[in-house]
């Protein structure tokens, strides 16, 4: 079925960029060489008619299978065979219950509509209207072929993805079929041109590829630039694209699209000057050039048809296949190396500056050691740069950064990995002293690592060292939960600066929770980004009762400065006793796991030596991006207003300029 949905997809793509691509290069390339050139050196039908037959083939093939696509669509989407799916029951239901069957019937009447003018474009003997024709058209073939962008991936994203997306989706279609559709009527008029081979000929397919060119640079800029934004959405990063199968297929696709506009400069920068001095040799490489590029943009359109089908690169968890990648890390850690990339990048430079000169003086030599110039500069960044990789090695963690992640991970950590590395991952556990290799600091390596790294270590050892592989005993999300642990004690150790005062910023996350106040729908902390300054109080009983007292009643206040209050018991308290103690003020005490408690003990850490002890009454200042700001700890006497202290940093926080929230998979 895959291989039939990517043939159906290919050949519709295919045929409806020939239609529009046919009827493009009849108004901007046809028809005005036709007006300047002599009739004799060409015939005035091959000029005018021959692209709108071909657009007529061209609508015939895209007519037929968009109606096999329904066929299949239909039977993918019911799970019925493909013959049991072509019933006037299955295919109502796609046509009239789903985006793709209201797109496909609003596409078979423009298509109607399309095949109506392009009769008439045939019959019509007068010239204006005849061009009228084409140009009503033209406009449809369009609107028909961008429509597809609503059968694709950007079609499926989120709504606010969609509204720079599908654009980019549309310029990518018609820019293809200006350029690709086009290829045929130019093969097929150079052909002409080559046979009747006179002078006037050799003008005429001189002026055609002129002409074309122009049209050519124009598609292929908008298909770079709505490319580049269509890759931003679909996968993101450069491992995603090289990592995943479709990476890789779209490596294949521009790959092809190199060879394209390679064989276009060619014809643009050698054949087409050649040809005006009546070169007959240029003109059939011309010829050749061009059905080149139209089987390699044929080889593009079916590589679209398996990216139809195949997930997204975004939404792949990459693979990585060298054992090397690229990193910046090696320019913080050497003043060597980053002398040597300041020196390779002014070698690229001067060797960019000589082969830009070898080409416009056209000195073969000048540009040949330019270019490998500059391949020997950026062979010598990438192997400063180089570090060790994995296949792991950007992979995001599919367990989020939470206080129920943090706690699981931290009793696998304190069975399986304490003993060697200590209990707060620093390499001091009760092992590690008859270690022939002292433990790493895991904390070090978590701030200093990718999370996909530390899982390849976890799951498969390091060979040569006491650190065994966990694979066989831990499953995936435990490993990824033991990450989340050491993640979270990279970030303690960075919450111990933390003060009653907002610090500049720090990339110190607040794990997320889940949490039920006063018999309200269930919310997350992470939920208040982007709206709310949230303080976080954590009390126990008696000992916070004093400072509840005096919280309750500022609540207003705080409301006014657009600030949540969540108070969390510890472990040793219940919030339903604190609101009966505090007037029953049920508005800021929350319902939730104890683990959220142990999790942020870890938070209000002092130095190290405070192991786990946790304090009685803590509180934490979370901005509006997800991040700690600031920490009171304890209950000091009542004469200390903190509420004044409190909405002092907060104005601060509020006048803050708004920034990017964490990662969804958070790394530090």
């Amino acid at each position: 079925m895959n291989a039939l949905f990517v043939t159906v997809r290919a050949i519709h793509f295919a045929s409806a960029i020939l239609l529009f691509g046919e009827l493009v290069f009849v108004l901007c390339v046809a028809k005005p060489l036709w007006r300047v050139v002599d009739n004799a050196s060409l015939d005035g039908n091959d000029v005018s008619r021959s692209p709108v037959r071909i657009a007529v083939w061209g609508l015939v093939a895209s007519i037929a299978s968009g109606v096999a696509w329904l066929v299949v669509e239909a039977a993918v989407m019911s799970g019925m065979p493909l013959a049991q799916a072509v019933n006037r029951t299955t295919v109502g239901l796609v046509l009239g219950q789903t985006l793709f069957g209201r797109v496909w019937l609003l596409r078979a009447v423009i298509g109607i509509g399309v095949g109506a003018l392009l009769t008439a474009i045939i019959r019509a003997r007068d010239d204006r209207l005849r061009s009228r024709f084409t140009m009503g058209a033209a406009v449809l073939a369009g609107v028909y072929l961008a429509t597809l962008a609503w059968a694709g991936h950007a079609a499926a994203g989120p709504p606010a993805e969609r509204s720079l997306h599908l654009p980019a989706d549309v310029v990518h279609l018609l820019a293809a079929g200006a350029w690709l559709g086009a290829l045929p009527g130019l093969a097929f008029l150079l052909g002409r041109a080559q046979r009747i081979s006179s002078v006037p000929s050799l003008d005429a397919a001189a002026d055609l590829a002129r002409r074309f060119s122009a049209l050519g640079v124009v598609s292929v800029g908008a298909l770079f630039l709505s490319g580049l934004v269509n890759t931003w959405y679909l996968v993101g990063d450069v491992p995603a694209l090289i990592g995943t199968d479709y990476g890789r297929i779209l490596l294949a696709k521009l790959a092809l699209f190199a060879a394209m506009i390679t064989l276009a400069l060619v014809n643009r920068l050698r054949l087409t000057p050649r040809l005006r001095a009546h070169d007959r040799e240029a003109l059939h490489r011309l010829r050749r050039n061009a059905l080149l590029e139209a089987a390699a943009g044929l080889l593009v359109v079916t590589l679209v048809g398996v990216l139809g089908i195949t997930v997204p690169a975004a939404h792949q968890a990459p693979v990585w296949p060298f054992a090397y990648t690229l990193s910046l890390k090696p320019v913080y850690a050497s003043v060597g190396i980053s002398t040597a990339l300041v020196f390779a990048a002014s070698l690229a430079l001067v060797a960019a500056a000589m082969a830009l000169r070898g080409f416009r003086t056209r000195r073969s030599a000048l540009w040949i050691s330019g270019l490998a110039a500059i391949c020997v500069a950026v062979s010598i960044s990438a192997w400063l740069l180089a570090v060790p990789a994995h296949p792991t090695s950007y992979l995001a963690s599919p367990v989020r950064f939470t206080t129920t992640s943090i706690v699981n991970g931290s009793a696998r950590y304190a069975r399986d990995c304490s003993g060697c590395h200590g209990s707060q991952g620093r390499g001091d556990g009760p092992a590690a002293a008859s270690l022939a290799r002292k433990p790493a600091n895991l904390v070090e390596h978590a701030s200093q690592h990718r999370a996909g790294d530390l899982f390849w270590v976890i799951a498969h050892g390091v060979p040569g060292t006491s650190m065994p592989a966990f694979a066989p005993q831990l499953s995936a999300s435990e490993i990824w939960e033991v990450i989340q642990f050491l993640f979270a004690q990279a970030e303690v150790a960075d919450a111990r600066a933390l003060t009653s005062r907002v610090q500049p910023w720090r990339p110190v996350v607040a794990p997320d929770f889940t949490f039920e106040i006063d018999a309200q729908p269930q919310e997350s902390l992470r939920g208040q980004r982007g709206r709310f300054v949230t303080l976080l109080v954590f009390y126990t009983l008696p000992d916070s009762l004093p400072r509840l007292r005096a919280l309750a009643p500022e609540e207003r206040n705080f409301a006014e400065d657009n600030v949540r209050v969540i108070a969390v018991p510890t472990v040793r308290s219940s919030p339903s006793a604190a609101a009966e103690s505090v007037n029953d003020r049920k508005s800021i005490f929350a319902i939730t796991r104890p683990d959220v408690a142990v999790a942020y003990a870890m938070f209000a850490r002092r130095s190290i030596e405070s192991g786990d002890d946790a304090p009685a009454h803590v509180e934490f200042l979370i901005d509006r991006q997800g991040y700690l700001r600031a920490r009171w700890i304890g209950v000091r006497d009542a004469a200390d207003n903190r509420a004044v202290e409190m909405l002092a940093q907060i104005e601060l926080l509020n006048r803050e300029p708004p920034g990017a929230p964490p990662a969804e998979s958070h790394r530090h």
